[in-house]
This record gives structure tokens, C-alpha cells and sequence, in this order.
């Protein structure tokens, strides 16, 4: 209800299944239940040429939609979506992976979601290929969809890539088309990434981090470099640059930590409806993303953490993902998730809730001897929970805000929060 009234929609269309659900919305937001309608019925015969006339080009700067952030807190902001950055993050994602006229792609994603139509629908528009639309499908589904539609590009998130694992027909003999492949949103476990090298050793991965304000891609790391740049999301687009600057707004030198700031074709023009909004993430032409990252000598960016997640214990920075990453070496867990609760005397504790690998057995002292061992004492998890599952949203990000309440519920008490604790679940 609150983006059909933002956006001031006046028709609103949606699956069958999904007509009950969006009347009762349209309804709050004060729109006409004749402006709701299948989208089958409402496309279906129309038909509109390919050519236009110089009258009907649009302006390259001018929105053609709009796409509400998946922010985990607050309300989402709606980041316009533009036609001259549309395009070139559809060039970009045709250059980069290497697509051509006969790739097959899968859209997992839904439409809209900003990668739904920019990674797979706009290029192979562009050169020609085929977009396969996918409904909501288990990893065993979606399988047998690669299969039977010969697909050769796919692109997930890492949590589904997970799934795909462990099933039989995620192998090079049942998906001998299947050549590109990426991920992005969140860590990629080693232990998985060389699970998927043996399974389909023909397949090139890619490593997309971007937002929807810079319409999917910002950076992207290639097959050929996971090795020398382990931890990389890789460099930025040729129409992008990237600088790291800290908290005055002063560009740190190369390896140190800030907030990463992109500018180029693909940087939305700002939030439709919510000028204020604009102007603090849109400086000078630079987004400010939010990101915690460092920049290396030769131009690849690492990303550390959510700005708002950063962790203070003592005075020491903890990035999240940082000990994220560690906790995915470890050969007994499958997922994590690393966020800071309060404590009485450090400012911040560190929590972690781990899902281990099938009949793995963790404990609390597992998880905090891996990082004991590896990583400064102030970063060890002060709390513990081995659980079977990471929330997640439907872009792979970690619901840590859902977590960091379970977690204080459980204990009654945020001034609580660094006692000791070891919980399975």
C-alpha cells in the first residue's frame, strides 16, 4: 500500500495468484479496485513496433520506472530507474560475462527486482538471446528448468547456490550448457565455491556487487581473478569509479577502511518524490553507498560492512563481514551471520548465529576458538546460536535486524547481551 500511494499509481497489475493480495493493498492506498488487473489480460494482443520515430525517443536522462529499495530498516526508497543507465548496465553485464545471441538466461529474480530486469532481461535484448521467466521454484525445480531449457547464464544468490548443491543434477553431464554463473549480495563460502569448481569445471563465475541505486552492477570480480583477489567483489565497470573516504569526507590512501563512493553512468539520478533523500546519498555527483570497503593498490574493492553495521567494542572497529568470512573457512559451517549487540561495559558485543554443515556437529567454543585463533580477541562472538537456518531476504541480504531483536528477546535484556550463552536451535 505505501509504494502504490508513493509512487501515485493510477494501475497496478499483478499475477493471478497475486490479484487478492494487491486489491486489498490498493484498497489502503485509496486506488480504484477497476485500476487492478491481471497483467495477462491487460497485455495480452497488444503489440507495438520495434522502430520509433524521432518524436517518440526518450530523453537518456529521463526514469521509465521506478524501483523501491530492499532495505532491511526503515521505509524503502524509490530509486528512479533511467534509461541512459539501463543501458549501459545491460552493455556491461554483455561485456563483462561475455554474452551473445545464443545464451539462454533464467530470470530467478522478479522483475522487479532491479537485477531481474538489468542482468538478464535488457541483455539479452541486446544481443539477442533468450529470457526464460521463472515463478518461485525450489533448488530441486529449478534444476530441472536449467536442463530442460538448455540454459547457459545464470545468476542467484549465494544462499540458492547453496541449495543448488545438494542437489544430484547440479553436474556438468546434466547442465552441459550451463557456461556462466553469478552470484552476489552477500559471502561466498570457499568450501562452496570449490564444491561448484569440482561439480561444473566449465563454468565461469562472476562476482557482482551493486545496488539498486546503480542499476545491479558497480563492480564485478571475473573467473580468472577469484584466485589472486580471494574476498574481492573486483574492480568497477569501465563507466564507473570507486573512492574510499572517511568519516570528514577525506580519501583514504590505498588498504584503509571507509565508505566506499561510486560515481558514473550507472548512479541513478536520485529517490523519486524524496529530494532530501537525494541530497544525502548523491554528493557532487559521488553515491554514498552505505558500504564499508577498502580499495587495493590495484583498484579492487573488499567489502567490509553495512556502515550502520559496524561493530565498536572498546574502541576497536569490528567489520562483520570480515568475521563472516573467517567463520566460512571453517570446514563444520555451512552459513553465518556476525552482527553487534549492545554491551554494558565494551559499548558492543559480538554475536553470531552459524547454520553448520550437514552432520557437522558446532558448538559455541567451536565457533569462538576459530576465531580466537585467527582474529583479535575483541573480535570473538560473545554470543553464540547454532541454528538451522539464516533469514534472508528475497536478494540474499541478511535480516540482522530480525536476528539482533531475537537474540535481545531471548535475553530478556540488552544489558545482558554479553553473557555467555550456547543455544542450538
Amino acid at each position: 500500500a505505501y509504494m502504490l500511494r508513493h509512487s501515485g499509481a493510477r494501475m497496478a497489475l499483478a499475477q493471478p495468484e497475486a490479484l487478492d493480495e494487491l486489491r486489498a493493498a490498493a484498497d489502503e492506498a485509496g486506488l480504484a479496485t477497476t485500476a487492478v488487473r491481471d497483467v495477462g489480460d491487460h497485455l495480452r494482443g497488444r503489440r507495438r513496433p520495434w522502430s520509433y520515430g524521432a518524436a517518440q525517443q526518450p530523453d537518456e536522462a529521463a526514469a521509465f520506472a521506478v524501483v523501491y529499495t530492499s532495505g532491511t530498516t526503515g521505509r524503502p526508497k524509490a530509486s528512479r530507474v533511467v534509461h541512459r543507465c539501463s543501458v549501459h548496465s545491460a552493455m556491461s553485464y554483455v561485456e563483462v560475462v561475455g554474452l551473445a545471441g545464443d545464451d539462454r538466461t533464467a530470470v530467478l529474480f522478479p522483475l522487479y527486482y532491479i537485477s531481474g530486469l538489468h542482468a538478464h532481461v535488457l541483455p539479452m535484448m541486446l544481443v539477442g538471446g533468450c529470457s526464460v521467466l521463472v515463478a518461485d521454484a525450489s533448488a530441486h525445480e529449478f534444476v530441472t528448468l536449467l536442463a530442460r531449457e538448455r540454459i547457459t547464464w545464470m545468476y542467484t544468490v549465494p544462499s540458492m547456490w547453496q541449495l543448488l548443491l545438494r542437489e544430484d543434477g547440479f553436474t556438468a553431464s546434466v547442465l552441459p550448457d550451463l557456461r556462466r554463473g553469478a552470484f552476489g549480495g552477500s559471502p561466498f563460502p570457499p568450501a562452496m565455491l570449490d564444491s561448484i569448481r569440482q561439480r561444473l569445471p566449465r563454468l565461469r563465475l562472476t562476482d557482482i556487487y551493486g545496488l539498486s541505486e546503480t542499476h545491479s552492477p558497480a563492480t564485478m570480480l571475473r573467473d580468472e581473478e577469484f584466485a589472486t583477489k580471494r574476498g574481492s567483489v573486483g574492480r568497477p565497470l569501465p563507466c564507473m569509479e570507486a573512492k574510499i573516504i572517511d568519516d570528514a569526507g577525506q580519501e583514504v590512501p590505498a588498504g584503509e577502511p571507509g565508505e566506499l563512493l561510486l560515481r558514473g553512468s550507472l548512479v541513478t539520478t536520485g529517490y523519486d518524490g524524496d529530494e532530501e533523500a537525494t541530497r544525502a546519498a548523491i554528493r557532487a555527483g559521488w553515491l554514498h553507498t552505505g558500504d564499508l570497503a577498502r580499495l587495493d593498490r590495484d583498484g579492487y574493492v573488499f567489502i567490509l560492512d553495512r556502515k550502520k553495521d559496524m561493530i565498536t567494542r572498546g574502541g576497536n572497529k569490528i567489520f562483520s563481514v570480515e568475521v563472516e568470512q573467517l567463520l566460512l573457512t571453517h570446514p563444520g559451517v555451512a552459513d553465518v551471520a556476525v552482527f553487534g549487540i549492545p554491551d554494558p561495559i565494551a559499548f558492543e558485543a559480538v554475536a553470531a548465529y552459524v547454520v553448520p554443515m550437514p552432520g557437522a556437529q558446532l558448538t559455541r567454543r567451536d565457533v569462538q576458538r576459530w576465531v580466537a585463533e585467527r582474529m583479535s580477541d575483541y573480535a570473538v562472538p560473545r554470543q553464540v546460536r547454532v541454528v538451522d537456518e539464516i533469514p534472508r531476504n528475497r536478494t540474499g541480504k541478511i535480516l540482522k535486524t530480525d536476528l539482533r531483536r531475537r537474540l535481545l528477546d531471548e535475553l530478556g535484556h540488552p544489558r545482558r547481551a554479553a553473557e555467555g550463552g550456547d543455544h542450538q536451535g
